[in-house]
């Protein structure tokens, strides 16, 4: 009996203490958890906070334990700390809740934060904690009978080393996760990655004797290829002379031949230059002659009758001749110097200058003209004015005018005037854009209008042509460039 009571203070004395021990520890816990929290050191604070509540569950005390856990989740909610910004805590604030669930038996709700573990252990792309996480998955699904995933878990700790060769590192981690197992008492889990690593390291030890093999087979392979290497090196070096002497000859012949070639090349330069300089001077010297023609004209005409209708129509004439003469010798179009134009209002302004000259019953329509389009205004104005002018002339009463733009490309444009007239007869079609290309009665026209038009279509960098499939009155296309 006395014994016995004895023994029961002893257990009683015994059980006194480690409560007490206990109380000291988780205060110390608390406390550098507290002071980690005040200095935001949150992933400390986490580690703390796991063994305070380790002790709350030891004492049987969960509610205590999952509120210290709720409590740090609220305050870095509260200060902004994100799982996706600072994960590390979380994925231990995860793993408490997990080992609180799974000492209370509570096993579904253990798997739902084994998950989320997972999940913050992924963001958090740390090895520490991936080997952590893998080791806690595979002691789970192993007390669970779920024997493939645990497999599983413990192949993929494995699999990092082997990826690396580093067979060493891979035997060294097989022997911490044994020994994690036992310090664990899963003896099922002892039990499973025994077995793996007794595979494994059958697996390792056939595979390092193929390595070795492998060796000695490589290692006659290049000493063979050293020699076929020796000896191929001298037949390429006899081949390589052969061929420099070979390449050096054809090369002399082929400076021969290029500067015979170079020398007709400076030559047929020379002359494409020559020919562009004389064609130049002609176009100067026709330029000039037509200014001086006019320039001498013009007197004379001023002291005849200017009532006279021949009068006018020489003087109509001459002005037409320095038109020509003027774009003629003008430089083409800057690129830089054009403008943005609005279509809409160009048409509309063209649209009212000709609709006055129309005669009875003629229609006038605009078509597509939208948008804005950058390019010399005053040129293409003056082209435009005397296309309508031109086909206000030639249609008849009850007939139609068509001023159409049409957007070809990014950079590419068209103008198209089209009217119900007699139309131009094929014949004459040929030299219409042509200066002087015919003789003809000047009364009738002076014909220089159209020639005008495509030149100045040509210094703007696009064409004045006829659309050969209207044959029913005339269609005339003004393309251009924008910059």
């Amino acid at each position: 009996m006395r014994r016995l009571i004895c023994a029961v203070i002893t257990m009683t004395l015994a059980t006194m203490m480690a409560m007490a021990d206990s109380q000291a520890d988780f205060n110390m816990f608390i406390k550098a958890y507290n002071q980690q929290v005040a200095s935001r050191q949150y992933l400390p604070a986490a580690k703390s906070l796991a063994k305070a509540a380790r002790i709350c569950a030891e004492a049987k005390n969960y509610d205590g334990a999952f509120k210290l856990v709720s409590g740090l989740d609220k305050i870095m909610a509260e200060r902004g700390v994100r799982p996706d910004s600072l994960p590390q805590p979380y994925y231990y604030n995860a793993r408490t809740r997990y080992s609180l669930y799974r000492r209370m038996g509570n096993d579904s709700q253990a798997e739902a934060w084994l998950k989320k573990m997972a999940a913050y252990a992924k963001e958090c792309d740390n090895a520490a904690i991936t080997n952590d996480m893998l080791f806690t998955e595979a002691q789970f699904y192993y007390a669970m009978d779920r024997t493939q995933l645990g497999d599983r878990c413990i192949a993929r700790l494995i699999k990092q080393y082997e990826s690396d060769k580093d067979y060493k590192a891979a035997d060294t981690a097989y022997q911490k996760l044994i020994s994690r197992a036992v310090s664990s008492n899963d003896a099922r889990l002892v039990g499973h990655t025994y077995e793996s690593y007794i595979r494994w390291s059958d697996s390792i030890e056939a595979i390092n004797t193929d390595t070795e093999i492998g060796k000695v087979k490589q290692e006659m392979a290049q000493s063979e290829a050293e020699v076929a290497k020796k000896q191929s090196t001298i037949n390429s070096r006899t081949s390589l002379m052969i061929v420099f002497i070979t390449l050096f000859v054809i090369a002399v012949a082929a400076l021969g031949l290029g500067a015979v070639f170079y020398q007709r090349i400076r030559a047929k330069n020379r002359h494409i230059r020559r020919m562009k300089e004389e064609a130049d001077m002609r176009s100067a010297a026709k330029s000039a002659m037509l200014q001086n023609m006019s320039s001498t004209m013009e007197p004379a005409l001023d002291r005849l009758n200017p009532e006279d209708p021949a009068v006018q129509t020489l003087k109509g004439y001459v002005r037409k001749v320095e038109e020509l003469s003027a774009v003629d010798s003008s430089p083409a179009v800057d690129p830089s110097g054009l403008e943005n134009v609005n279509i809409e209002t160009l048409a509309a302004e063209l649209a009212a200058e000709t609709r006055p000259k129309l005669r009875k019953g003629v229609t006038l329509h605009l078509d597509g003209t939208r948008g804005f389009v950058k390019m010399d205004r005053a040129d293409v104005t003056k082209i435009l004015t005397h296309l309508l002018d031109n086909a206000a002339r030639y249609t008849p009463e009850g007939g139609r005018i068509t001023l159409a733009y049409r957007k070809r490309g990014a950079n590419s444009h068209q103008f198209v005037v089209t009217d119900s007239g007699p139309g131009i007869p094929a014949s004459e079609r040929e030299g219409l854009f042509k200066a002087f290309s015919s003789a003809h009665d000047i009364n009738d026209g002076d014909r220089l209008g159209l020639p005008i038009c495509a030149l100045r279509a040509e210094k703007m960098g696009g064409t004045l042509t006829i659309d050969p499939e209207v044959t029913k009155g005339s269609s005339f296309i003004l393309s251009i460039k924008s910059a």
